[in-house]
């Protein structure tokens, strides 16, 4: 924010010095010294610190930001494939068949602890599998003897392994939507920007049309200071019997026109800039007032240029291709799972029992065991189908990528030509301007001479505050243009 004299009430003061029949060169010091004084007070913003505030201040910066969060959770929750899975159900049994027949024991009694561990291996694709278990049983037999203990401990711990020959080799298909979501996340971060970068965009947009409500206070002001000393001079006239008492009316009129425009302009501009105090979140914003060299050229590259650097530098075409590169991810994952499942798998079993707890701890009986499993579904038609459904997806993605770049390229060009010929057309406004303030003077001496009728006077004053408002109304659009430019070139985020 910086500060700069405020020449609102520079028409003022020259009407005071005016009055105090002031010579010129006494008035002019003394307009330098009331400037000068006003300088320290008028505080200004300007588009780059209002847009700075904007990102700061405003909730839609963290809404954004946060989405790219949201996505890095989803992609997070991925990670619950590869964690160790611990697992157990052990149980207290008791059946009495002592009523039943077709049975060996009379009543059995049984306890057991087990647990495993389960564990993915996203680099190799293998899966790891251990568990053990401890059981007791009792039992009462019905005849003497039955060849089998009444009471046994049991010590069991088994351990395998296996691993992908074929379909999921080095843990493609495992880690195959954990990849997929990093894509996303990228292309959310890029939505995000744009997003962010359509709503500096439009924050701009109302800081312009800011820009453009002070401007016109101030020429409606200015008109209105001009109405106010052209009815003093008639009426002053009118008492020395010089015109008519009509040209005092028409004067009269044309100043009441002037301050309601001056009313309507006013209460535009305190609506605008408390509009945009509470959308920036920023308070002081309705003690400051806009800084924009609203009649300045902006230079601009060429467009072929700008074109040229499309496919590197745009932020739309980038985001596709992040979506192309997920989709050919996509695509290699599932052709993996078009070929045949051949798992390699390992295993070792450890087994003891005895009568007694202490005896039942060893490995006097393990067991091994090497083996393959083939899987294969004869067709393959939902994998095949949706290999060439991404396919066609993929086809159409990169269509559509020239799509857009095409409507890039010709808003580019169309902006780009807008621009050109408002710089034209503002040079034609500023002469459009001095032919009417030529005129002015001359209906002024004409009509001081006794020769011309105050309404042409009026009519030359409307339309010289008419032709600086047109100048006003194209400057705006034209920097409006250059906003939407850089918008399209993905400047305005950039900005600080």
């Amino acid at each position: 924010m910086s500060c700069k004299p405020n020449y609102r009430l520079k028409g003022f003061y020259v009407s005071i010095l005016k009055e105090l029949h002031l010579n010129a060169v006494a008035g002019n010091i003394l307009l330098i010294i009331l400037c000068c004084f006003q300088s320290g007070e008028a505080q200004t913003i300007s588009l780059e610190e209002f847009l700075s505030t904007v990102k700061q201040n405003h909730p839609f910066f963290e809404q954004e930001s946060l989405s790219v969060n949201i996505s890095v959770e989803s992609q997070n929750r991925y990670l619950g494939d590869k964690d160790w899975i611990i697992e157990s159900s052990p149980f207290i049994s008791y059946e009495n068949r002592t009523g039943l027949f077709n049975t060996t024991y009379d009543k059995l009694s049984q306890v057991q602890i087990n647990g495993s561990l389960q564990k993915k291996f996203w680099q190799t694709g293998g899966r790891l599998s251990t568990s053990y278990s401890a059981a007791y049983a009792d039992q009462e037999y019905r005849t003497l003897y039955s060849g089998n203990p009444s009471e046994l401990f049991r010590q069991q711990l088994s351990l395998t392994y296996s691993h992908p020959l074929l379909r999921n080799k080095s843990g493609i298909l495992d880690r195959l939507e954990y990849e997929l979501a990093a894509h996303t996340i990228d292309f959310t971060e890029i939505r995000s920007l744009e997003n962010q970068e359509d709503f500096l965009l439009n924050m701009g947009t109302s800081f312009l049309d800011w820009v453009f409500l002070e401007e016109q206070l101030n020429i409606n002001e200015e008109r209105l200071r001009l109405a106010e000393e052209q009815l003093a001079s008639s009426r002053d006239k009118y008492d020395a019997h010089l015109i008519d008492k009509v040209d005092v009316l028409r004067q009269e009129d044309a100043q009441r026109i002037a301050k309601q425009n001056v009313v309507l302009s006013q209460s535009q501009v305190s609506a605008k800039r408390t509009e945009l105090a509470v959308l920036s979140q920023s308070p002081e914003l309705g003690e400051l007032q806009p800084e924009h060299d609203v009649y300045s050229m902006v230079s601009l590259e060429e467009v072929e240029q700008t074109i040229g650097r499309l496919n590197d530098d745009s932020r739309v075409l980038t985001a596709f291709n992040v979506l192309v590169d997920q989709l050919t991810h996509k695509i290699y994952g599932l052709s993996n799972m078009t070929r045949p499942q051949l798992d390699l798998n390992l295993g070792t079993v450890l087994i003891e029992d005895d009568e007694s707890y202490g005896k039942s701890f060893g490995g006097d009986n393990p067991s091994l065991f090497v083996g393959l499993q083939f899987t294969y579904p004869l067709g393959n038609h939902t994998s095949k189908a949706d290999i060439r459904k991404s396919e066609i997806e993929l086809l159409q993605l990169n269509a559509e990528r020239k799509t857009v770049f095409l409507n890039l390229e010709s808003s580019i060009r169309s902006i780009l030509i807008q621009i050109r010929e408002m710089e034209h057309v503002m040079a034609l406004n500023l002469s459009q301007i001095e032919s009417a303030k030529e005129r002015t003077l001359e209906e002024i001496k004409v009509y001081e001479q006794g020769r011309g009728d105050m309404t042409f006077v009026i009519q030359s004053q409307d339309n010289e505050a008419s032709s600086r408002l047109i100048y006003l109304q194209n400057a705006i659009a034209y920097h409006k243009f250059v906003l939407h430019y850089r918008a399209l070139r993905d400047q305005l985020l950039q900005s600080e």
